[in-house]
């Protein structure tokens, strides 16, 4: 991803809008490159600075809003990948167990 990809995204990364394919890619590329890192801290910090004058998150501490957010990321892309791991072994198993009686049926 270059880094004018990831500026587009960061306005749908807050407004959580980002497919999960996009948002590993946006994670992977922030996490790289300090210089999209600050302009989504920077983005990040203004909204949340306005919502917090709207009367959302009045008592949270605005430094760790960031880093929450992004770990809450993080987790939703593995808790995918681990959904689209169990759901591709479960159908390989289910091939193979339909492939097993078939074979039964056709020995018998």
């Amino acid at each position: 991803m270059t880094c004018k990809e990831a500026e587009q995204m960061v306005m749908p990364y807050i407004n959580d809008g980002l497919t999960d394919k996009e948002l590993s890619a946006f994670l992977d590329h922030i996490y790289e490159c300090t210089s999209c890192y600050e302009e989504l801290e920077i983005y990040y910090t203004l909204y949340a600075g306005l919502s917090q004058l709207d009367g959302e998150n009045e008592e949270q501490d605005m430094h760790n809003l960031l880093q929450e957010a992004l770990h809450m990321s993080e987790m939703r892309v593995r808790r995918r990948r681990a959904f689209n791991a169990y759901y591709v072994l479960s159908q390989v198993l289910a091939m193979l167990a339909l492939a097993v009686i078939m074979i039964m049926e056709i020995i018998r």
